[in-house]
């Protein structure tokens, strides 16, 4: 009885290590920090762990090129009266967690 409740107590804990280790950390980046308009922005969000899918959403001032569902994005930057910035929204999720943040860049 006591080797059964030890077997059943390792299972456990097995699944809670396994389920704990499912959460998504987001993390992306662009090539580079400055764009001006009519340049493409390369957004990458490889370094995401425990993500199965990843929805990108662009902000006023930019067309996205692919079809948002992918790790890595491209985005043309249009032109935007008044605003020197350009973002994006991200979402990281997998069957247990989601994540999202904005990612932004400066455009001259």
């Amino acid at each position: 009885m006591k080797s059964l409740f030890n077997a059943i107590m390792i299972l456990l804990m097995i699944t809670l290590l396994f389920s704990c280790n499912r959460k998504v950390k987001i993390c992306a980046s662009a090539d580079s920090t400055g764009y001006l308009v009519g340049d493409t922005i390369y957004f990458d969000a490889t370094c995401s762990e425990n993500a199965e899918s990843y929805g990108w959403v662009p902000q006023d001032g930019l067309t996205m090129i692919g079809n948002g569902q992918g790790p890595t994005e491209r985005f043309i930057v249009e032109p935007l009266n008044g605003i020197l910035s350009r973002s994006v929204d991200l979402t990281v999720s997998n069957s247990k967690t989601s994540r999202s943040r904005t990612e932004s860049v400066v455009v001259f």
